[in-house]
């Protein structure tokens, strides 16, 4: 059984590449992605009330997202208490928000959150997660976190969740740009952002440097994608006026089909996220044929060579050379970067996973 509180976007997609690509009687019992905070919180309640006849049945093996309090989950439905059960990380409320990107207030309302995410990494037989980067991130904050308790801390907690952890992508699924080819082209370069309209992708940094090549009269297009929220962050609406008739497109791309199309067009993918454990989007581009232009940080040394990675603070001067000589970026096959992050190459990893889960039975 697979049990995701927030099907969408990466989470339903890897839920689903999963349950295509590793053979098992699956189920997936799943709420909308909507409202993160009270997913987490809420979720484990709820779903153990409205489905406690599914949750009644026998299972082998129990696979969730770190969205779901697993120990709260595995006791209000008791039936659950020895069925092995696996978490897959995405993402972790132990270290974010970052120090210095919160108040005390917002510090201290996410600790409920860190702690969930703790605790299910102990009620679990093994936990997954999608980097080494993010592994050592999640152990170094669990570490952290458990010595500032006052009292009563769980010996050798850290230890026990690092010994039953592992890393592994969440796999990207290329089979939905079957039929695209990335023609040759001349002419501007073609920068592509695809990622969430968030503070924590650091647009500020992107939209600056992109401002700084026209102010030098550089030619260039740009195509911003990604979901935005209700509110995003000001700096999109002063960016896209800004840079006027740089934009060739704004907004999220109607469907999949469409998306990938602006993957083939774009020559570089940019990113200047502050926190990244994967980078879903930019694996899809370069699976796509762009060149990664990404921080020379995070966890983004785990995956791209450092040609590909930039300073920090050093965006500018390397989008100034690219857009310069536009065809330096078109001249190499970028393709074979990101051909293991594919579901092809990563399924044998995942299925030998969930296969050790269900022998912990």
């Amino acid at each position: 059984m697979f049990v995701e509180p927030y099907l969408t976007a990466s989470h339903a997609a890897f839920a689903q590449g999963l349950m295509k690509h590793v053979p098992a009687r699956w189920s997936l019992l799943g709420l909308p992605g909507r409202h993160w905070r009270w997913r987490l919180r809420g979720a484990a309640a709820f779903l153990a009330d409205q489905a406690s006849d599914m949750l009644a049945q026998p299972w082998d093996a129990l696979v969730c997202s770190d969205m779901l309090g697993l120990a709260e989950f595995r006791g209000l439905v008791p039936g659950l208490a020895t069925v092995p059960a696996l978490v897959v990380f995405h993402e972790n409320q132990l270290a974010y928000p970052a120090q210095g990107k919160a108040d005390q207030r917002q510090q201290e309302r996410d600790l409920y959150l860190a702690f969930s995410n703790l605790t299910s990494a102990q009620a679990a037989k093994r936990v997954v997660f999608n980097s080494g980067f993010h592994r050592d991130q999640f152990l170094g904050a669990a570490r952290e976190l458990l010595g500032r308790l006052p009292d009563m801390r769980p010996t050798g907690l850290a230890e026990a969740i690092a010994a039953n952890s592992s890393a592994l992508c969440m796999p990207i699924d290329p089979s939905e740009a079957v039929g695209l080819n990335r023609e040759s082209r001349e002419g501007p370069l073609r920068i592509l952002w695809n990622h969430r309209w968030a503070q924590d992708k650091a647009p500020e940094q992107f939209f600056a440097a992109l401002e700084a090549l026209a102010a030098q009269g550089l030619e260039f297009q740009v195509a911003v994608l990604g979901p935005s929220p209700a509110k995003p962050p000001a700096v999109f609406a002063a960016a896209r006026e800004a840079l006027g008739k740089h934009l060739v497109q704004w907004g999220h791309a109607d469907d999949r089909a469409g998306y990938w199309e602006w993957l083939f067009w774009a020559d570089v993918v940019v990113s200047t996220a502050l926190q990244e454990y994967f980078g879903i989007s930019v694996a899809e581009a370069v699976w796509a044929g762009c060149r990664p232009l990404v921080p020379d940080a995070l966890v983004y040394p785990e995956l791209y060579p450092a040609q590909f990675r930039y300073p920090s603070g050093e965006l500018t001067p390397a989008l100034l050379e690219l857009a310069r000589r536009p065809n330096s970026a078109r001249q190499q096959d970028y393709r074979p970067l990101a051909q293991n992050f594919t579901w092809q190459s990563q399924a044998p990893a995942w299925q030998k996973m969930i296969a050790q889960t269900m022998k912990d039975a």
